[in-house]
């Protein structure tokens, strides 16, 4: 990629130097010489970006031929600590204290919430799939394609030789290739994160294969040909696309050379006693670590639901279902994934809304004890395994679509609320029982502090029902917690 860079690197060069070349009068003929020079040099541009292709093309063949290994996986589940069956509520006599200006709650409204729904209609502003050869749907946003991939390469056989056969294959598809560039540009324009752009690419592989095998190359081909140092593995049953992470995945993973590779659907992960055989070789000149941040939320199609409140002038706020779907999809991460991840715009707005006439002339601490009462009062207590059988974190959008939510993911929301809101800097804290925030505000009602980077950061914790600003539970108060966000 590098390579191919600096190639056209030299072309701009070359271009804007020829701005400087003095020409011809206006109205007469450009010199033929220069003309004939230029084309001459890109001609030989291209004809060294392909040979640099192919001579990548055939180093990573040997690979494919010779550098296969069985590999053992980790399993990496991801941590479950005991949490308490009903939320946690202070003491009544130390809740005197309490902001005349803060916002109460009677009852959230939640009847059925919590089921996504697919997409019952086709995107009506997307129009262009109607004359492309070929489309899909990426959560709710409808992707033409420019070739019906009726000629696109598929796998001979569940073995290194066939997986061989395909790469070689592949190699020499320019329908393949012209799909992948069209894809790559189209995930640049919906804002998508690496993730994103291969679950695009697996969304479209769908459209082209029914043998869940084929999809996997298809994906694994076309990050290969955007640079990604992803890998495939075999077993007896399956194939399984593999990638490495710049953060810890919470799904099955191998540790090939210095880095980890972890299993990412579509399919089952592989079984414990199933054995798995990986190409040690990367495709040279692909980058490492796969980017699973989340620095812009994805522009898919909307599909809007109202979630409802019954706190205080509270709005209903219109959610979009294709987004909390595609976080539904998300492979399950570390927690700094979550704490990093912005509110959609169009859910800021309405909380904007709801929030700024509030704040209008109050203090830094009565804008974070009306931040801290709305959380842990609009959003009900509810465990994971209550709702979902099992762990999982939730992004803020999330936390405010589920019927419920447990600790971290109040403190998720409750982060990116005092990120928008609040000129103060906060941490979130991992403990092993429980999730929670800090903010350096030294006129927090209560003393319970952590130190970190030489700062004082008051509790604040949207679990803790009716605890202000520097009020600890008494489970954490004499632990160390570790930091796994900061807002600076």
């Amino acid at each position: 990629m590098r390579t191919r860079k600096y190639i056209f690197y030299l072309l701009n060069i070359w271009l804007c130097l020829a701005f400087f070349i003095p020409g011809k009068a206006k109205g007469q003929v450009v010199d033929s010489s220069f003309l004939k020079e230029y084309n001459d040099f890109y001609k030989q541009i291209n004809q060294d970006f392909e040979a640099f292709s192919h001579q990548n093309d055939s180093i990573f063949i040997l690979f494919l031929q010779n550098s296969w290994k069985e590999f053992e996986g980790k399993e990496n589940p991801i941590p479950v600590s005991p949490k308490p069956v009903n939320q946690p509520k202070i003491n009544q006599n130390n809740t005197e204290g309490n902001l005349n200006d803060t916002l109460n709650i009677e009852t959230i409204i939640d009847e059925n919430r919590g089921s996504i729904e697919e997409p019952k209609s086709r995107q009506k502003d997307a129009p262009e799939y109607l004359s492309a050869a070929s489309s899909f749907s990426y959560y709710g946003t409808w992707i033409a394609l420019p070739s019906s991939g009726k000629d696109l390469p598929t796998l001979s056989g569940i073995s290194r030789q066939g997986i061989l056969d395909y790469f070689v294959n592949a190699g020499k598809s320019t329908e393949l290739k012209e799909i992948v560039l069209n894809l790559k540009k189209k995930s640049e324009v919906y804002k998508l994160n690496d993730w994103g752009y291969a679950s695009m690419l697996l969304k479209a592989a769908e459209a082209f294969h029914s043998n869940l095998n084929d999809r996997i190359l298809f994906t694994w081909m076309g990050l290969l040909h955007s640079g990604y140092n992803v890998k495939v593995g075999y077993s007896s049953v399956r194939l399984y696309l593999m990638v490495p992470a710049n953060v810890q995945l919470y799904t099955p993973s191998y540790a090939i050379g210095n880095k980890d590779y972890y299993v990412l659907g579509p399919g089952p992960v592989p079984a414990e006693s199933e054995k798995v055989f990986v190409h040690e070789g990367d495709y040279p000149g692909n980058k490492t670590d796969f980017n699973f941040m989340i620095k812009e939320v994805p522009r898919l199609g909307n599909e809007e639901y109202n979630r409802t409140f019954k706190y205080v002038n509270a709005p209903d706020l219109r959610m979009n279902k294709n987004l909390i779907k595609f976080y539904e999809n998300y492979p399950p991460c570390e927690l700094a994934v979550y704490f990093n991840t912005p509110i959609s715009p169009t859910l800021t707005k309405q909380l904007d809304a709801f929030f700024l006439p509030i704040f209008e002339g109050k203090t830094e601490r009565k804008k974070l004890a009306i931040l801290l009462d709305f959380v842990q009062q609009a959003i009900v207590y509810k465990t994971d395994k209550e709702q979902f059988g099992e762990e999982r974190y939730f992004f803020p959008d999330e936390t405010l679509y589920y019927p419920g939510a447990d600790c971290e993911d109040r403190s998720v929301l409750l982060a990116r609320l005092i990120k928008r809101y609040l000129k103060l800097d906060a941490i979130g804290l991992l403990y092993p029982m429980h999730v929670t925030m800090a903010v350096a505000l030294t006129d927090c009602d209560e003393g319970d502090f952590v130190n970190y980077k030489g700062k004082k950061f008051y509790h604040c914790d949207p679990t803790y029902l009716g605890a202000l600003c520097g009020k600890a539970m008494e489970a954490v108060k004499h632990s160390t917690p570790e930091v796994v966000y900061q807002s600076f």
